[in-house]
């Protein structure tokens, strides 16, 4: 007797669980339409409970079986994005360097630079920012590990330059765009950054490029060297009369005279800054003469600065310089005469500068390159209002640039005001102490 048949081939699911024989029709059997039971024809059943696979080879993972395809970015991409979103954050001008394609092709470490850089702030902006991390960790490696490679091998002047240029690159990226906080990387990138000035004997050739990518990144390393020296009591690399040479190139600041307001008071702040590494490692104590003759070069930058700023197409620009010129007038009480946190003087120029700084002079772009004095000034404010107008500035700086050490800047501040309300001994901290917190992390311009 021939053995019952109770199934058919190409039953649908539930009539197999119930072993009776499936009419095959579709999409609906009669069997599944008449006990009001979901009728399925596919070929492979799958259960879950709680995300978890009951069968086949995922059994018993709570992992998804779909992974959404990851858009792959070659080169190219990174590099267009390099000229075209990076640069202008870092330039004042519409004036931006195109990168040579050709020329990074046949240089590993500038380019494994720039598409780390790149990556990086991409990476940052995205929506998807924790994803992308490891990628971006896998990036920064290659570069620095490009860089270190160059770096031991042989050198010749043009290789100096090319390693230069890495070198600004990985100092924006682990002082600005992503700050590594437990180390001092920052720190170390600048130092080896001098180092390398030291060996390369065509850096004064840079200023004849006059609109190439040279220029600007010797124009950031040289003020993220200043910044960082201010900070930190240390010399800078390049001397005050440096700066004059910046003048009818296109650094970063733009195309500018040599004797421009701007470039006088960056001249000043190197000064300053030297004196204040006397005074921090040697305990020399600064003439009252030489104070005297710095303090009234930024009276004299003033005065002509109240008359330009009357002027509409100009006023702006007068606007941005007068931010740094107060940046080097509390340097000079704080750092170089002792002056406390609550002195009148002090308070005096930060009340000065929060009123440009919340005026409406400085344009957006202006703005974003203020962040070295506005750390000087904000950090100094013992008005809640003048910390409104900072929170504000910030803000505006914050979506455009997207960088991380800007929410370091945020935190530093927001910890530093409340010391200062909490704690009276605060107003009382020596420069370097102030800063020591934020000083070797961060590079802020």
């Amino acid at each position: 007797m021939p053995p019952r048949v109770r199934t058919v081939e190409g039953s649908c699911w539930s009539c197999k669980e119930r072993r009776v024989i499936c009419d095959l029709t579709l999409p609906t059997c009669l069997k599944c339409t008449k006990t009001g039971r979901q009728c399925d024809y596919g070929a492979v059943r799958l259960k879950w409970t709680d995300c978890v696979a009951s069968r086949g080879r995922f059994a018993g993972k709570k992992i998804p079986l779909y992974h959404p395809p990851t858009l792959q970015k070659n080169t190219d991409h990174h590099l267009m994005y390099f000229e075209n979103e990076l640069l202008p954050r870092f330039n004042l001008t519409n004036t931006v360097p195109t990168i040579d394609l050709k020329i990074l092709e046949k240089d590993p470490v500038l380019l494994q630079s720039v598409v780390a850089v790149a990556y990086a702030h991409a990476a940052y902006r995205s929506d998807d920012a924790k994803a992308l991390s490891l990628q971006k960790i896998q990036t920064r490696n290659r570069a620095l590990k490009a860089f270190r490679e160059q770096l031991m091998g042989v050198q010749s002047d043009q290789l100096s330059g090319s390693l230069f240029i890495a070198n600004v690159l990985l100092c924006i990226l682990d002082g600005i765009i992503e700050p590594i906080t437990e180390s001092s990387a920052t720190h170390h990138h600048l130092v080896g950054g001098k180092a390398i000035l030291k060996q390369w004997a065509g850096v004064r050739g840079v200023f004849k490029m006059k609109y190439e990518l040279p220029v600007l990144m010797l124009s950031i390393f040289t003020t993220m060297d200043l910044t960082h020296s201010l900070l930190i009591g240390d010399k800078p690399y390049f001397e005050a009369s440096a700066w004059a040479e910046f003048g009818e190139c296109e650094p970063w600041w733009g195309n500018v005279k040599s004797d421009d307001d701007f470039l006088e008071t960056m001249a000043i702040l190197s000064q300053l800054s030297t004196l204040g590494a006397g005074v921090r490692h040697d305990n020399t104590m600064v003439d009252i003469g030489t104070l005297l003759s710095i303090q009234m070069a930024l009276e004299q930058q003033a005065n002509r600065q109240q008359e330009t700023i009357k002027n509409s197409t100009t006023a702006a620009w007068t606007a941005f310089c007068s931010v740094y010129r107060h940046s080097a007038s509390v340097y000079l009480y704080r750092a170089l005469s002792g002056l406390e946190v609550d002195h009148p003087l002090v308070q005096q120029v930060v009340a000065s500068c929060i009123e440009v700084i919340g005026g409406t002079e400085l344009t957006d772009k202006l703005h974003h390159c203020i962040l070295f004095p506005l750390l000087v000034v904000a950090s100094h404010c013992v008005v809640k209002a003048q910390r409104s107008a900072i929170r504000k500035s910030l803000e505006t700086s914050s979506v455009y640039l997207s960088f991380e050490s800007l929410r370091s800047l945020e935190r530093f501040l927001e910890q530093r005001w409340l010391k200062l309300d909490n704690s009276p001994a605060t107003t009382q901290m020596s420069w370097w102490e102030y800063f020591d917190e934020i000083a070797n992390v961060s590079c802020l311009f």
